[in-house]
């Protein structure tokens, strides 16, 4: 397994090291902007063979590619059976949307819903974005602007998309 080493960039962003298993080295820079730089260092290295930058955008293609949304290794096949309904969504809560108001036990988000909130991520008082909630409580409550990171089915995900960010008639 390869060991990742992380760094703040104070105002700049943070600094990700891969020792790969190859004892190349893979450096990533994200930028609080966005955009990632890439660098290679070939084993034992002090200056990197090639490097490239991504925007925010094509850094998550690439990285859904890598992670294996498009396609998955056969000998991950069973693995597949089993995740194959999984969906994970980054939804922004809409200023009049159903959920604004209420709590996660209030909608029975598990029960009515079939979909799972892992966290809710906010932006500070500077604008950079942070996680508030972890795993939040049936008590949590839902707020305009927050970004409810959850699981589900796709069907379910969908339908629970519609009500986290369409305004209520």
């Amino acid at each position: 397994m390869s060991l990742i080493k992380e760094a703040e960039l104070p105002g700049l962003g943070k600094k990700y090291q891969i020792e790969l298993e190859s004892s190349d080295r893979l450096v990533v820079v994200i930028y609080d902007e966005g955009h990632r730089e890439l660098y290679h260092f070939p084993s034992g290295e002090s200056e990197p063979a090639f490097s490239f930058t991504l925007t925010d955008q094509e850094s998550r293609q690439v990285g859904s590619v890598i992670g294996g949304a498009f396609y998955q290794p056969r000998m991950l096949e069973k693995l597949e059976l089993a995740i194959a309904e999984l969906r994970i969504e980054w939804l922004k809560v809409a200023p009049g949307a159903k959920v604004v108001g209420k709590s996660i036990g209030e909608l029975g988000l598990r029960k009515n819903h079939g979909v799972t909130v892992i966290a809710i991520i906010e932006e500070d008082s500077k604008g950079k974005k942070k996680a508030t909630a972890i795993n939040p409580g049936p008590g949590f409550v839902f707020l305009p602007g927050q970004v409810v990171v959850c699981a589900g089915k796709l069907g379910n995900v969908e339908r629970f998309q519609e009500i986290v960010t369409r305004e209520e008639d």
